[in-house]
């Protein structure tokens, strides 16, 4: 025995689950066209074809990208590759509102489709990196929705199965990107992952990953000129921003870069404004969400983050001194009916429960932690939750604001 509390080991791998779903990644790309544009033959319309969807994906038209590979899919049923760009659609979708289950089922054929595929071409030859690298990043993929949806142990049991198959295609082809970036992606997230994951005795194994080495893996793929240097930018971002030791001075680069080369992409534009706020550039973070704010993102998906900018708006107004003004943003929202993310609430009972305490309404501050604290499922939100239960210890001041990483994953 001596494994712990269930309560415990499964909050463990939830937070596994949790880290590794922050980020969405291309699920298999090939670098710009390179057959002869002047020939028109068909490999030249799909690779054509594939650049544009995966231009869609990162521009946040996401019906579009969809519309692409659904095409691709039907032209040829037996290609693996516009099925697992079909999921990489998916997961950006889930990225920006994971409460959304309407892909879930996508994403679960669509990978076991390409893993019957990668199957069948590892029958005839046990080294073709190819089919092992697409086989392993639709196991990663899959294990991110099990995660995320509570399915702990198959997501654990998946995601080391697709680790050691990206290894083995790495060893194929050492200088591939591709296999890089869903490689260093699983690398980092499950080397920062909390020390539980380390010491649970009733797993059958120990989740394997090397911060230093997901972070060069993730590095080389940003330098490079691939499909997926853009998404590597976008997770190095992420990990400068919540991850310790903080770079707020290079995610605030980079988070610029993305915005202004996608500027429909919600997401990135809402990962900006968070920067900002963090940095302590608040004229530009209240006009960088005021334009969110006034957005018609295309995905039904990211029609939540023009509320969740609202949230982000208070916010600067709070951290500047002005409380009265920062009430008067959030007061008329109410979790229940405003269009959020599906952990939006705990954002917004957050920084109220913050405003009420700058405005010295401990009381109401504390109902409002309160809430963050005891939210379930897919409403809980980890980040709010740990902010939430240091406002129950100490009252939040403005002025004594200090940004923490999320997640202490230094060297």
């Amino acid at each position: 025995m001596g494994s712990g509390c269930p309560r415990t080991r499964a909050a463990g791998l939830a937070l596994l689950a949790w880290l590794l779903w922050l980020v969405p990644f291309a699920a298999q790309a090939r670098p710009p066209c390179e057959l002869d544009r002047a020939a028109g033959s068909p490999e030249l319309r799909r690779c054509l074809q594939i650049e544009q969807g995966i231009q869609a994906n990162l521009d946040g038209h996401l019906d579009r990208a969809d519309a692409i590979w659904t095409q691709l899919i039907a032209e040829d049923s037996r290609d693996p590759v516009p099925r697992l760009w079909q999921v990489d659609t998916a997961l950006w979708r889930l990225v920006l509102n994971e409460g959304e289950t309407a892909s879930d089922d996508l994403i679960l054929a669509q990978t076991d489709a390409v893993i019957r595929l990668a199957n069948a071409a590892l029958k005839n030859r046990g080294d073709d990196a190819e089919a092992l690298y697409r086989k392993g990043t639709s196991l990663i993929q899959r294990a991110r929705l099990n995660g995320v949806r509570g399915h702990y142990l198959a997501a654990a049991r998946d995601g080391e199965r697709g680790r050691e198959l990206l290894e083995r295609a790495l060893v194929l082809r050492p200088d591939d990107t591709e296999i890089k970036y869903p490689l260093g992606l699983y690398s980092y997230y499950v080397s920062v992952a909390p020390r539980i994951l380390k010491w649970v005795s009733w797993l059958w194994f120990v989740p394997k990953g090397d911060r230093a080495l997901g972070l060069a893996y993730l590095q080389d793929v940003e330098r490079s000129e691939g499909a997926h240097a853009t998404d590597a930018s976008f997770i190095l971002t992420n990990i400068h921003t919540y991850h310790a030791p903080l770079d707020l001075t290079a995610a605030l680069q980079s988070s610029r870069v993305l915005h202004a080369r996608h500027p429909d992409n919600a997401l990135f534009h809402s990962e900006l404004i968070e920067v900002l706020v963090k940095i302590g550039l608040y004229d530009e973070a209240i006009e960088a969400a005021l334009a969110l704010e006034s957005s018609h993102p295309e995905a039904a998906e990211a029609k939540v983050r023009p509320q969740l900018a609202r949230i982000l708006r208070a916010q600067a107004i709070l951290l500047d001194g002005r409380a009265d003004e920062a009430w008067a943003v959030l007061e008329p929202m109410d979790a229940e009916t405003s269009e959020l993310p599906s952990w939006g609430g705990a954002w917004l009972n957050l920084v109220r429960g913050q405003i009420h305490d700058a405005r010295g309404d401990r009381s109401l501050a504390l109902a409002e932690y309160r809430r963050v604290v005891k939210l379930k499922g897919v409403a809980y939100n980890r980040r709010a939750a740990l902010i939430a239960e240091a406002g129950l210890e100490t009252p939040f001041e403005p002025a004594a604001y200090r940004e923490l990483p999320m997640i202490s994953a230094g060297p």
